[in-house]
């Protein structure tokens, strides 16, 4: 079964189609209502039979684009873009709803208990490992909890904390959801169990050390319960478990379990800030790491864009990062595959520009061709990218005919290489980097809506480097370190004026400009000396000269003294970039030689 979707400009419509004719306009007697700008009253009819799509101009003046060429009448496959006037239309196969499991003839018999002294001991190591020096928690307590339940044929952990009577939950698990309603029903046996123990001259119940294990029930299943009470960090915690597979007929887990609550509390504690369980009403915390080369600063631009980034983290959707030439969207691309579940997967880089299209489609999806022994399949990025981050840079330049390609995978993700009859199924989030936004290219048929809405299920507009100039200091100096650390130098730092020239500068190429700049700085300068004026590029230097002779609104406004300042200032200009050489400066100022040399002292500027 065929869906048919518009994106039109107030949104997505969505209309299911049956083999059928339809006809398609703005008037209200269509079978279809478009009523939006350059839509005929009667504009197209689509036919849908077995299968096969068919679509028909009925004589707006318009036309109808299919594929981004104008078409009378033309049959087209499911996801080429159709165009009618201001509205995109794609026919996409509506895919079917997953057929239940049909029911077992036999449930599954319960799971036997595979644990042994050894065994825990072995779980127990690994808590402490995750205790100690797993800082940036890959795992996290639920699952190694699970892990330890499973292996006793299952059953629940509770660590509360505070009293039995006023407890409140630390970390509540069970490998059988079912139970977790049997948690005040557990603590009552608890309570019993711990008054009978007192009754009978024991510790009172409580105290620290003191616990017990009984055979009691489960949610109505006979289960071992073994509980201790205990003080960490200077709170007092209990820890109650009960199993209803294990019976301890050869060994008795007690004083494993009893180890087990400790390190659970150290490291629930320990870990604070690094990893935090979602609870009812409170948001979890997720910490973000960073790439190395990524300056952040103080502008509010850049902490905006932080922000977006640890909304970016962890819902598995596209994200598309907007930003001109040089603005290092892929540090940004990096920090959000480095934050996010993806970390240990791979991070490939792939560009859709300055290559041809079988280059790119190949680049992308692979390619397989003929060869001696057997057909010879290169893997494209996406397949290389399974389990991680595909970051597609410069997407806007991705041509038509693979737009389209990239829009079948992102609904099926199957990657089909060129040439190849076969497909891989893959497992890929992709961050996309845009110079310009998409949506205009859209508008005129230069990119797909559909992709353009697919890619930017989450968009970042990352800040050019004139939006972020409370940053400049601090990311001239990291680059200043950075680039002495490179070439083994020792610099008294930077003079005033360079530093000043530097702030003055607008960087029409952003970072990465900026990195060019300094990098030849750093080069130019001696062992031991400051980065002076001189080390600076042509553009530098020249746009403090504008800066240096602008009018505000303090300035005298005697045109004759504006004019002979700006011209004193760039006779003095020239004759330091030409060493004093009178004839070559007077070029740079596109003056005769006599002409310089009258307004030298007219000036009082010495040669």
């Amino acid at each position: 079964m065929y869906r048919l979707v518009a994106y039109s400009p107030d949104g997505v419509r969505r209309y299911p189609l049956h083999d059928s004719s339809l006809i398609l306009g703005s008037e209200e007697g269509c079978d279809i209502t478009l009523a939006y700008t350059g839509v005929a009253k009667r504009h197209a009819r689509l036919t849908v039979e077995d299968g096969n799509l068919h679509i028909e101009d009925l004589g707006s003046r318009k036309g109808v684009l299919v594929a981004g060429e104008k078409v009378r009448e033309v049959s087209f496959e499911p996801l080429d873009e159709v165009r009618l006037g201001s509205v995109t239309l794609l026919v996409e196969e509506a895919l079917p709803e997953p057929e239940p499991a049909p029911p077992s003839a036999e449930p599954e018999p319960p799971a036997e208990p595979v644990i042994d002294p050894e065994g825990m001991i072995q779980h127990l190591v690994r808590v402490t490992e995750w205790v100690l020096t797993d800082v940036e928690s890959r795992r996290t307590a639920e699952s190694m909890v699970g892990d330890l339940l499973n292996d006793f044929g299952g059953g629940l952990l509770e660590l509360l904390h505070g009293d039995l009577d006023e407890a409140g939950v630390k970390l509540l698990l069970a490998s059988d959801q079912g139970w977790l309603v049997s948690g005040e029903e557990l603590l009552e046996q608890v309570k019993a169990h711990a008054a009978a123990e007192e009754a009978a001259g024991g510790p009172p119940a409580g105290n620290q050390g003191t616990g017990g294990a009984f055979s009691g029930e489960l949610a109505g299943e006979e289960a071992w319960i073994c509980y201790h009470f205990f003080v960490a960090v200077e709170r007092r915690y209990v820890q109650v478990v009960a199993l209803p597979r294990f019976r301890p007929d050869e060994w008795s887990p007690v004083s494993s379990l009893r180890a087990l609550g400790d390190l659970l509390i150290l490291g629930l504690v320990h870990h604070v800030g690094w990893y935090e369980p979602i609870l009812p009403g409170h948001q979890g915390q997720q910490g973000l790491v960073l790439d190395p080369g990524l300056v952040v600063g103080e502008s509010a631009a850049m902490q905006r864009v932080v922000e977006q980034i640890r909304a970016a983290v962890e819902p598995p959707v596209h994200v598309l990062l907007r930003g001109e030439t040089g603005t290092r969207k892929q540090l940004l691309a990096r920090s959000i595959h480095l934050s996010s579940p993806r970390r240990n997967g791979p991070l490939i880089h792939a560009t859709c520009a300055g290559a041809s299209p079988a280059h790119v489609e190949a680049d992308l999806f692979g390619a397989e061709v003929p060869g001696k022994s057997g057909p010879v399949r290169r893997e494209g990025k996406l397949l290389l990218a399974d389990g991680g981050t595909l970051f597609l840079d410069d997407i806007e330049e991705l041509p038509l005919a693979l737009q389209s390609r990239l829009v079948r995978f992102l609904r099926s993700g199957d990657v089909e290489p060129a040439g190849s009859e076969s497909a891989t199924r893959v497992d890929v989030r992709i961050v996309a980097a845009s110079r310009v936004p998409l949506e205009p290219l859209a508008r005129r048929d230069r990119f797909r809506v559909d992709l353009a809405y697919r890619l930017s299920q989450l968009a970042i507009d990352v800040p050019p480097l004139r939006d972020r100039r409370e940053d400049l200091t601090l990311l001239i100096q990291s680059l200043i370190n950075r680039f002495c650390h490179e070439t083994g130098k020792r610099m008294a730092g930077i003079t005033v004026k360079a530093m000043s020239a530097l702030l003055a500068y607008d960087y029409p190429g952003n970072q990465g400009e900026l990195e060019n700049i300094v990098r030849q700085m750093v080069h130019m300068t001696a062992n031991g000396r400051p980065i002076d004026l001189e080390t600076l590029p042509e553009q530098v230097r020249l746009a403090q000269l504008r800066n240096g002779t602008q009018v505000d609104a303090g300035s005298d406004l005697d045109l004759e003294r504006l004019v002979a300042s700006t011209e004193e200032t760039a006779i003095r200009e020239a004759l330091k970039r030409t060493q004093g050489n009178k004839t070559q400066a007077a070029k740079l100022l596109g003056l005769s030689r006599n002409g310089l040399a009258m307004k030298m002292e007219r000036y009082g500027v010495e040669g």
